[in-house]
């Protein structure tokens, strides 16, 4: 609820991201196609009725609920509800609602003839200045989503203003350089060269230091996987192409092919070479075309319902079936640190083992999961905001759940991948519990006289037994079961290896938690 989140942003104004989401939910709600009427006013009920959220939500809905015919009590009032929250929310010191105010504010006024959006850029960039100098107040995201709008605007846009964008994305390209954020330097570096060709001013110094960035990028990561690699130079010659030095290129294509050989050497476990691009190009293009359609949160939604990165333990079932000497003697089974864990019977024997071809092909599935998401990251296709707009949006997650995943993936899109990790992997028994109350299904076990909650593995049992075979098998062997990944108790016991801290890690751990409480409520909303 806003109420709820208003009241956190007053005891800590460093988390108004939280009342920023929550507004952003609500707006975004009242102006598709759904009906959000008893949700408003659920959330009217418990705001007060002087304060600028109010005024604004009650203003976009007359808007919305005219057809965009009334504009005094409609747009008129929310533009002027959008100036009263910017100015609550610098006096509050809730600099990622000041933010949303100014991009909502633009994106109403670029609706509408007769307004020019240029005329707020002034004020734009003064608040830009200010909250990105030092330590910086607004999420990284939402400065670039503020300089994209004014570069759309760049013809149009006076002198000083241009002056004043290119001093700031100068400014910040340096300080992702210094912090070795060689992506994020060149997203900024992308901007300036855009600027200066609108200026027909010289570039060459940016074009020098787009191609240091992904060489200076390229041995920060030199003891990473040789996929990895190959794929920072491969977007080097690809985003360099017009002005890279012949010789320069020749070497990187060279490279290229190199590190490609050694990649197919450190796929999982298979006895046969694996070319992952289809694979990856099917989760890319599926995302962009629901992006096209819809918006860039609603494809990242689309793509937790979809069986993506979780391999196919009925078809590995099929496959033992047809080659069952692979599968039939028992196992020992030994975990990365050495120590025995476990024994998986042989088919036709009591208990359950994963069919021998289970576990490397949910490693690859999870690894093209992997490979897509940082390559729509890194194309500006997929955003963090869209993770928290799609966190915002699953009923049962609490507050805390949303706090922390919320560091989860500050973490994950700066970098800090170990970080990522050890915050997000309590949170997946803590959802998956939560939203399972939500929708009213038990999740306590009964031991003697005591009822406590299901351990982990057991919620994954009661999805492999309601929802779907297939997730609730993959997630079990990725996360509970000694025979496959364990993934949770090795972070837990300190056991996962520091290599093993990666963005394939991180960022599918997060993609599995966000799948999970929107797979459950899916289910049991439905019924």
């Amino acid at each position: 609820m806003i109420s709820d989140k208003l009241q956190q942003a007053d005891v800590d104004p460093e988390k108004d991201y939280h009342l920023k989401g929550d507004i952003r939910r609500i707006l975004e709600g009242l102006e598709s196609d759904l009906n959000h009427s008893g949700l408003v006013e659920e959330e009217l009920e418990t705001l007060p009725s002087d304060h600028p959220v109010s005024d604004l939500i009650e203003a976009v809905e007359v808007w919305e609920s005219s057809g965009h015919e009334d504009f005094e009590n409609g747009i008129q009032a929310a533009l002027t509800a959008l100036d009263d929250l910017y100015e609550l929310a610098l006096e509050n010191e809730w600099y990622s609602v000041a933010s949303y105010s100014l991009l909502k504010s633009m994106e109403y006024r670029e609706e509408l003839s007769g307004f020019d959006p240029t005329t707020e850029f002034g004020e734009v960039l003064d608040f830009l200045h200010t909250r990105f100098y030092g330590k910086s107040d607004v999420h990284l995201g939402e400065l670039r989503t503020h300089v994209q709008k004014m570069l759309e605007n760049l013809e149009t846009m006076e002198d000083d203003n241009i002056s004043s964008l290119l001093d700031l994305v100068e400014d910040r390209a340096t300080q992702q350089r210094k912090n070795k954020n060689y992506t994020s330097e060149r997203d900024y570096l992308e901007y300036q060269l855009t600027i200066k060709n609108q200026l027909e001013e010289d570039v060459f110094s940016e074009q020098s230091r787009m191609i240091e960035s992904y060489e200076d990028e390229f041995e920060q990561k030199k003891s990473a996987k040789s996929a990895i690699k190959a794929s920072i130079l491969e977007r080097a010659v690809v985003t360099c192409q017009a002005y890279l030095p012949d010789e320069k290129e020749n070497t990187w294509r060279l490279k290229i092919r190199e590190l490609n050989k050694e990649a197919i050497e450190e796929m999982p476990r298979r006895a046969e070479e694996v070319d992952i691009s289809e694979d990856v190009s099917r989760i890319v293009n599926q995302f962009k075309q629901s992006k096209k359609e819809s918006s860039s949160w609603e494809a990242l939604a689309m793509l937790l319902y979809s069986p993506v990165g979780q391999g196919d333990f009925e078809k590995a079932l099929e496959i033992a079936g047809e080659h069952p000497a692979a599968n039939m003697l028992p196992r020992h089974v030994i975990s990365g640190q050495g120590d025995s864990v476990g024994y998986e019977p042989g088919f036709g024997q009591e208990e359950e083992k994963a069919p021998s071809s289970y576990i490397p092909g949910m490693e690859v599935s999870n690894h093209v999961l992997a490979v897509a998401l940082h390559q729509l990251i890194d194309e500006n296709k997929l955003f963090e905001a869209d993770f928290y707009n799609v966190l915002s949006l699953i009923p049962g997650v609490s507050i805390q759940d949303e706090a922390f995943l919320t560091d989860a993936l500050i973490n994950l899109f700066e970098g800090r991948y170990a970080e990522s990790i050890h915050i997000a992997i309590p949170r997946l028994e803590s959802i998956t519990a939560n939203v399972y109350q939500e929708v009213g299904k038990a999740v306590t076990k009964n031991q003697g006289t005591v009822y406590r909650q299901k351990g982990l593995g057991g919620l994954f049992g009661l999805i492999e037994e309601d929802i779907d075979l297939n997730f609730g098998k993959y997630l079990q062997y990725r996360y509970t079961n000694t025979s496959g990944h364990n993934l949770r108790n090795e972070v837990a016991h300190g056991q996962l290896k520091y290599s093993a801290a990666n963005f394939t890690q991180a960022s599918t751990i997060i993609f599995d938690t966000l799948r999970v409480g929107a797979r459950i409520n899916a289910e049991y909303r439905e019924v």
